[in-house]
């Protein structure tokens, strides 16, 4: 594949984009600021949500959750792959955990994150799916419920919530050696909701096939012929397809949005996004599926 040139040069032009997913808010998910304040453990002080003793979830299969389960999604770059159902699921990793700076917010899959409680966030399980994480180095053994996208930080498998991590005796150590098992999860068939983003809308996931079509698109015009011209250009770099097609905006407006795509591989997809972010185009292009 070719990189553009530097005198592709689109700065000019207007781009509405669309991503594959809302805006998450888990512990990888922060923005810039958010993230450089420190996590801590609960004091003495700090309660929990409910009124009642947390004990450890029992397994069983639900419906995905309305949130958090788009087939792919992009965080810092990097496109990750939600899996339609994690039966047999089990791997190997190292597991971190978040407590007091997170108590209280909304996880992923829409439910208010309580560090008392045994639950846990990963990067592709569909939402919510229950584990059992056991420590390596110790034997020790929890089941939780995974509601929540993340951790965002490189090698890093899963995280849990505070209780989870006392349970397993690494919340001093901040890590450690897990072994993470699915134990119930989602169907394909399960709920799904609208993701709005801009003037475009990803599909409920019920209503997608068991294969979205995966696509970068670059811009979006009401100027047919700037359409088609950044077609023409980007048709002298890439070797997929590249397409052209006109929607209308939910205020009515006509516009002509250009995709590259539809690609299988979303690691093909993520390559061409970075070479296209090289480029000032106005803003950043983004993937979508259909």
């Amino acid at each position: 594949m070719k990189l553009l040139t530097t005198s592709f040069a689109l700065s000019s032009l207007v781009f509405l984009s669309a991503c594959t997913t809302t805006n998450i808010k888990s512990p990888g998910s922060q923005e810039p600021l958010d993230r450089s304040i420190p996590d801590s453990a609960p004091t003495d002080s700090d309660r929990s949500f409910s009124s009642r003793t947390p004990r450890e979830p029992k397994p069983k299969v639900e419906p995905k959750s309305r949130y958090g389960n788009p087939p792919y999604y992009e965080q810092d770059g990097k496109v990750y792959h939600v899996l339609d159902n994690a039966e047999g699921y089990i791997d190997v990793g190292v597991a971190s955990w978040y407590g007091k700076k997170f108590h209280g917010r909304r996880t992923s899959s829409g439910e208010i994150y309580d560090m008392y409680h045994f639950t846990a966030a990963h990067k592709t399980l569909p939402l919510p799916s229950y584990a059992r994480v056991t420590n390596l180095d110790t034997g020790k053994s929890v089941v939780v419920k995974v509601n929540d996208r993340g951790p965002f930080v490189k090698n890093r498998l899963i995280d849990l919530s505070y209780a989870a991590a006392k349970k397993l005796d690494y919340d001093t150590k901040g890590t450690a050696r897990v072994e993470v098992q699915v134990l119930a999860s989602p169907s394909s068939t399960g709920v799904g909701t609208r993701y709005e983003r801009g003037d475009l809308v990803i599909p409920p996931i019920k209503e997608q096939t068991a294969t979205p079509q995966l696509f970068v698109q670059v811009g979006a015009f009401s100027d047919a012929l700037r359409a088609d011209t950044l077609a023409a250009r980007l048709r002298e770099y890439f070797k997929q397809p590249i397409q052209v097609s006109s929607f209308k905006t939910s205020s009515g407006q006509d516009l002509n949005r250009v995709r590259i795509g539809p690609l299988t591989d979303p690691e093909l997809a993520e390559s061409i996004l970075n070479q296209l972010k090289q480029y000032d185009l106005g803003s950043t292009p983004k993937l979508v599926t259909d």
